[in-house]
């Protein structure tokens, strides 16, 4: 789903209405991370009482859901609901969520699109709560799964990056922030504009 900047808005007005910190993702120095790295990084940054945190996550979860609430513009990116009802109906296959985002983050922005019930009730998957990288996150989520019966589909160079750490194979989608030159200079296994091609979506799961 695309909803433009709304964690980051999201996260910057957290801290500026509990300790008064103007765009406090910036001012860290953050590039690409999971959500438990950022939220360090910045209380580090700032000297926050790490007593604090569940406060913080509590306020930005409640913050996230008025802005996604406001945006008009946020959007399910062409073929994503009709790959996730693919593999809802085809036996043996499932989804799983993998994602940098705390888990009620995550939530509220599928429930916001109307994705949520493609993951399951309790959400299904990794997420960005627990200290670690996103293939920690993984390794979580998929636990006794085969590698070889797993593919990670993803938008930036860290999901590629993590396919190969954690020995998946890999589907890189251009429709997120990163080009799709950047992404293959990453060498995925595969490399998609969007996932509107349900054929070629289901051939590059299944390796073909």
């Amino acid at each position: 789903m695309h909803c433009g900047a709304d964690g980051t808005s999201a996260l910057n007005e957290t801290f500026r209405r509990l300790y008064g910190i103007e765009n406090a993702f910036s001012a860290a120095g953050i590039g690409s991370a999971m959500d438990s790295a950022i939220l360090e990084r910045i209380m580090r940054q700032f000297d926050i009482d790490r007593r604090d945190l569940n406060e913080i996550k509590s306020l930005y979860v409640d913050i996230l859901k008025g802005i996604l609430e406001r945006n008009r513009h946020k959007c399910i990116l062409p073929g994503v609901e009709q790959a996730l009802e693919y593999i809802e109906k085809r036996e043996g296959w499932s989804s799983l969520l993998l994602t940098s985002n705390l888990k009620e983050g995550a939530e509220a922005k599928l429930r916001s699109v109307g994705l949520l019930k493609f993951f399951g009730a309790p959400l299904r998957g990794g997420f960005g709560d627990a200290p670690g990288e996103k293939w920690d996150a993984f390794a979580s989520a998929v636990g006794s799964v085969p590698r070889v019966e797993t593919v990670i589909v993803g938008d930036s160079v860290y999901d590629i990056r993590c396919a190969k750490r954690v020995g998946v194979r890999h589907i890189a989608v251009a429709t997120g922030w990163t080009s799709e030159r950047i992404l293959e200079s990453e060498a995925p296994d595969y490399l998609l504009r969007d996932l509107s091609d349900i054929e070629e979506v289901v051939r590059a799961i299944e390796g073909r």
